[in-house]
Formats: C-alpha cells, structure tokens, sequence
C-alpha cells in the first residue's frame, strides 16, 4: 500500500511536507515503503540516534534510480516525531548542529539531503528529505561506526526497511556507479504444482478445547487457595490475583504451543505446500532479484523452515499458590541481551498479510535458483479469490515479470486421532 498523497512529484514546499506528515498520521501500519521512513520520536541530541538517521539515509541514497523514480520522482523522506495514529513530536534542535553530528557518519561525500521542521497537531515533526540517487552515484557507506555497525557497510532500503545490502544489491551499486544501462530481463517462477491444492483449516476448535481444559486444570480450588503446612515457612509473596493473572498470561503462551504444534503437522503433511523455482534464461546473471507474491485476505501463508524440523516446548505451567519458587532469571535482562550480530544471507524469505516477498542476491545465467517451501492457510474460502499473483524484478536489469498461480480447495485439515493421543 501506499500513504494517501500525491507522489507524482517531489514534497518540498511546507505545505507539501506537512500533507506529508499528516498522511502518516492517518496511515496504516504497514504502509511505509522504501521512500519513506518514520519513527515516533528520537533525541536529537544523542550520539546513537545521529547514528541511526545516517543509516536512513544512506539507505535512501542507495536505491536504484529506476525503482525510486515511482514516487517523488526519486526523492527519499524520514520523518521523525509521526507514526500511524501517533503525534510525539521531537524536542527540535538547530538543523546546523544536526548537520554537524550526522556528518561523521555520512563522510564529506555522503548524500545530499536536508532537513525542516512542520507542526502538527501542535507539536514538532522533523522532516529530512533525500535527494533522488542517479546513475553514477558513488556507493554510500557508513563513514563512522557505532554499536553493532561498523565503518565500511553499505545499506539499502528493501521492503520499507533499512538493512545491510546483500552481495546482489552491492554489485548492482557498483553498476549503478559505473552508469552501466539496464539490461531487460525474461526471469519467470514456476510454481512445484498448479494449482496449488489448500485445505480448510479446522485445528481452531481441538485448539480452543485443549485450552479451555488447561484453564480448568489450573483454575481448581487446591491451585488457587493458599497452602499453608503448621511450622513451615512460605515465601510465595503471591495472591489470588497474582496467580489468575500468570494462568491468563500461561494460556498465551499454551496457545503458541498448540498453534506452532498443528502448523507442525500441517506443513509435515505437505498440506497447502507451495515451492517455487526462478529460471533465468538470459545470457547475463540478474542480482538482486525480488519475487512478491500477493494472495486473497481469507489466506495466510507460513514457512516451512520455521515449523518442519522445530522442537516446540509447552510452557511451564504456573506454581499453585503457596508453592516455593526458585530464582529465575527477570524477564526483563533476558529480553534486553543482544543477539550476536549477523551479515545478510543470500536468500531472505519475509512473510506479511496477504504478501510473501524472497529476496535473492543473484540468478546466474541460464540458472534457476529453488525457493524456501511455504505453506497456505485457508480459514474460509471463496469461489472468486483462488489465485495468487507473482511478480519478479532485479535491482540491474529491467521490466517486471508477472502471472498468477491458481490455488484449489481440497479437503480439510484437522488434528488426527493419533495426534490427539500424543
């Protein structure tokens, strides 16, 4: 999707960019793209938040100039202080000064970009826009490290995020630095199967049950009243309250268990599987190829790689009151431990409502690369919606590619009786 505003040209004047701005406002959630980027508030005067609009920005100023040209005539804009159906603003500061602390991050031959102040709904939103990237552009790299970044990496903007480009993205930079002219492209995917054959989903209700009597195991009289022994000592600080509120928080995540579980099975039983290939018969090898799919609202669609080979764990049950409990480590530091730091793969599979977009760095040529396996989900059907539609583009070469897939219906997919027992 994309925000409710002309794009046709680029957002310069005031009065341009706070229709800008307001349109974020009243956007959806999933309706920032690559020539956009928005964030609820930062401190203008951190280090670390310097840091971060750089990366914005050279991500900005590293699209290609054929792809980017579809909004504002190539023009890239953050705004910081605006979400969907959220005002914060920001704690304005002199825009020279913000030059200054983005500039060791950006280098002396970074991006052209500039930045303003709107008011809206009474508060300061900070708007800076990017300059349309052309052919001939240097690759912009982060010129200063900090956290988990380093001096050197090159970033892009791919499906509304700023990320680390991958090896296709970097080699179509360098083209687009030595001005080398788009090729045409003849890529297709082919489905494994067509039609695709999607069961009924029918785990729901076995899910609902299972859930329901959990709640009542849990709920019992000798759970929920305190146990008291003559002589022993308690610390179970807990009360009533306490303990309900664990059992609803428990039942969450017993929830997760029992819907990872029947994915499990449903992918094990290849129902609504769906592997795509791409086959490139050009004579020259296409990087950065990006197949979307788009399918009708009543689908969703889930990875195999996240269920097929998974061992689920059932959450631990809470204590009954009165119980002794040992030292756990707080949620709160495990939450806030940092995972290593891992460089870009060269497939990167991302799944979202009603689209599924894999991201290759290359397709040799007269090569074909196979896709992850997903699997479709259908909680309803209908007659009119049973197709899905693909589309293939490459960051160095032209022209989109496009078909459909026809998806049927067949049959249903429930919790078998030997499952049950298990």
């Amino acid at each position: 999707m994309t925000l409710n505003i002309p794009t046709d040209r680029p957002l310069r004047s005031p009065r341009q960019l706070l229709e800008l701005v307001t349109a974020i406002r009243e956007a959806g959630e999933h309706d920032e793209n690559d020539w956009i980027e928005w964030k609820s508030s930062y401190d203008l005067t951190q280090k670390e938040v310097r840091a971060t609009l750089a990366r914005h920005i050279i991500g900005m100023a590293n699209r290609m100039p054929e792809k980017s040209a579809a909004f504002c005539q190539g023009h890239g804009y953050i705004a910081i202080g605006v979400e969907p159906g959220n005002v914060e603003g920001v704690t304005s500061i002199d825009l020279a000064d913000l030059d200054s602390g983005l500039q060791p991050y950006l280098g002396h031959q970074g991006p052209e970009w500039s930045a303003s102040y709107v008011s809206l709904d009474g508060r300061t939103i900070l708007v800076i826009t990017v300059e349309p990237p052309q052919m001939g552009d240097l690759i912009h790299t982060l010129n200063k490290e900090f956290a988990n970044y380093v001096a050197g990496m090159i970033f892009v903007r791919r499906s509304g995020r700023t990320v680390q480009a991958n090896p296709g993205e970097v080699l179509a930079l360098t083209r687009r630095a030595t001005q080398q002219a788009f090729t045409p492209q003849n890529m297709t995917v082919t489905p494994g199967v067509d039609p695709v054959e999607v069961p009924l989903w029918k785990f729901n209700e076995y899910i609902d049950q299972q859930c329901a009597q959990r709640e009542g195991q849990l709920l019992r009289p000798e759970n929920t009243k305190r146990r008291s022994g003559l002589g022993a000592v308690n610390l179970d600080s807990r009360n009533e309250k306490d303990y309900r509120k664990e059992v609803t928080e428990h039942l969450k995540d017993y929830r997760e268990f029992l819907v990872s579980l029947a994915r499990q099975s449903y992918v094990r039983g290849g129902a609504g599987e769906l592997q795509l290939t791409i086959s490139n018969p050009d004579q020259t090898s296409h990087q950065g190829v990006r197949v979307e799919l788009t399918f009708p609202a009543h689908l969703s669609a889930i990875l195999a790689d996240d269920y097929v080979n998974e061992k689920f764990t059932p959450p631990r049950p809470p204590q009954p009151l009165g119980s002794s409990y040992p030292a756990f480590l707080n949620a709160s530091i495990i939450n806030s431990l940092t995972p290593p730091y891992r460089g870009p793969s060269e497939l990167e599979t991302s799944i979202e409502s009603g689209t599924v977009v894999f991201n290759v760095a290359s397709v040799r040529a007269e090569g074909q690369v196979a896709l992850p396996k997903i699997h479709f989900v259908a909680d309803s059907w209908r007659d009119d919606e049973g197709v899905i539609a693909w589309a293939i583009t490459a960051l160095n070469s032209g022209g989109r590619a496009r078909g459909t897939i026809q998806l049927a219906q067949v049959g249903v997919a429930t919790v078998a009786s030997r499952e049950e027992n298990s």
